[in-house]
């Protein structure tokens, strides 16, 4: 049984919805875990006494939450110290196209290289469109781009393009490495 650190920065609350439902996958296989809410400001106590971490953020006009950076600037020698694991949160990751790939594992690589951080797993995570916080121009676009890649927004107004069963095989390839 490890004791496993989930910090997670999210904007519209999907990254929250990703980082939970790890959290509970771990619980699970009978693993403790401490969920951090970064975007919160919650209290950090605990996070440098856990035998693994997994952060979470999701990705924004090219980069990731500044929590996140502060997060390990106070944190990094624990999270280094351990098995650990970026989860990156977008909708490219939900693309069949090359270049967009390329484009988040880019966005990723340079924001771990800043960081000075080379976790032990790297997963790009489809995030999901929710209409009610979108203007009419972000809809509209957002929109049109999901037809262009040959999906339909939801008419409930969420579209999740999460692959909650890819998600589901990355925690149990994590918590082999513990």
């Amino acid at each position: 049984m490890a004791r496993i650190l989930v910090a997670f920065a999210s904007g519209e609350r999907h990254t929250e919805l990703i980082a939970h439902h790890v959290a509970s996958k771990l619980e699970d296989r009978r693993h403790i875990t401490r969920l951090i809410n970064l975007t919160a400001h919650e209290g950090e106590a605990g996070a440098d006494d856990c035998d693994a971490s997994i952060i979470a953020a999701s990705i924004h006009r090219g980069s990731f939450a500044l929590e996140v950076a502060s997060f390990l600037m106070r944190h990094g020698p624990a999270v280094r110290s351990h098995v650990s694991a970026f989860l990156t949160v977008s909708l490219s990751a939900a693309s069949h196209d090359e270049t967009e790939i390329a484009a988040v594992q880019e966005i990723a690589d340079r924001f771990l290289f800043e960081a000075g951080w080379q976790p032990e797993f790297v997963e790009h995570v489809a995030g999901a469109v929710y209409d009610r916080q979108l203007n009419v121009v972000e809809r509209t676009i957002l929109h049109s781009i999901m037809r262009q890649h040959e999906t339909e927004p939801d008419q409930s107004g969420t579209t999740v393009l999460t692959d909650w069963e890819r998600l589901d095989q990355f925690v149990g390839e994590f918590a082999a490495k513990l």
